[in-house]
């Protein structure tokens, strides 16, 4: 586990690694149409709860980066919708997985493990 220091550099870094996210998610041209267009594919009405995870998975990944398992991912939605109910209210927003079909559209990689086929479950 990384222990956090009040180390400049470190700031720094992370400050730079934000600006690189940051130009990486304006290079898209990214907006609500596009995601829009996207959901044609995906048999969903985007509502204000969808608009609402979409616009945390792009927070989310502007302020930490691609977490290295969508089961990362899974735990920040669910503390963050905790208040609506969680993994099952994401759950019904998002058939396919929060993680994995929140990620495609909000125009997003998705994380590794996010599809478990032996399961046959997606985050």
């Amino acid at each position: 586990m990384k222990q956090h220091t009040n180390n400049p550099q470190d700031s720094e870094s992370s400050s730079q690694l934000m600006d690189i996210r940051l130009a990486e998610l304006n290079k898209q041209d990214w907006n609500r149409s596009k995601s829009a267009s996207l959901v044609t594919k995906e048999d969903i009405i985007l509502s204000d709860g969808h608009w609402d995870v979409i616009l945390y998975l792009r927070n989310y990944y502007l302020e930490f980066g691609l977490p290295r398992f969508a089961r990362t991912m899974a735990r920040a939605l669910n503390k963050q919708f905790a208040a609506e109910g969680g993994s099952k209210y994401l759950y019904v927003l998002f058939a396919g997985g929060p993680v994995t079909q929140g990620s495609r559209l909000a125009n997003l990689r998705i994380p590794s493990y996010a599809t478990d086929l032996s399961f046959g479950t997606n985050y």
